[in-house]
């Protein structure tokens, strides 16, 4: 899929950041909100993008196919000096590209973001029944750390999530 393009999010993006967004959340339950939960508008989008800009240890990519966003990733680190080291990664990808290598693509971008600013330590959840996502985090270098037991209620059932991370030696 050469045709996709990851980049780091800018606030002109933000429109379709918020049309991509609000598809993730309706598509697929693996998304954290649901999708009567998400509110953002473009304007808090790039108000979001900007904030995120400023911070070393803070990441937004997209992927766009053509004029078309269809992925993005969010790497947020905490502020607290203990954490200072570690991010948070949440990944989403269009149910139309799935399977086209995006994701790993946007994982290989945040590890080598990690890299340049210091974070030494990934880490995400991720539903135990994503498979396709637990391969991709696998295949990248991630870990599993444990289960978080009964972490969502979706459709009033209870999901369980892994907790995984990547850390770099140094």
């Amino acid at each position: 899929m050469n045709s996709v393009v990851v980049r780091p999010a800018v606030p002109a993006d933000a429109a379709r950041l918020v049309k991509l967004r609000r598809k993730l959340f309706a598509e697929t339950q693996f998304m954290l909100l649901d999708p009567s939960e998400f509110r953002s508008t473009a304007k808090d989008e790039a108000q979001r993008i900007r904030l995120f800009d400023a911070k070393a240890n803070a990441l937004i990519l997209v992927a766009q196919d053509g004029e078309v966003l269809v992925g993005t990733l969010v790497a947020s680190s905490n502020e607290l000096l203990r954490l200072a080291h570690s991010a948070v990664l949440a990944l989403g990808i269009g149910q139309s590209h799935w399977g086209k290598g995006i994701g790993s693509r946007m994982i290989a971008e945040a590890v080598a973001w990690s890299r340049q600013n210091g974070i030494r330590r990934l880490e995400l959840t991720v539903h135990t029944t994503n498979l396709r996502a637990i391969a991709v985090y696998l295949r990248a270098g991630f870990q599993v750390e444990g289960l978080r037991r009964a972490s969502l209620v979706i459709d009033g059932r209870y999901v369980d999530e892994y907790l995984m991370a990547i850390i770099e030696d140094g």
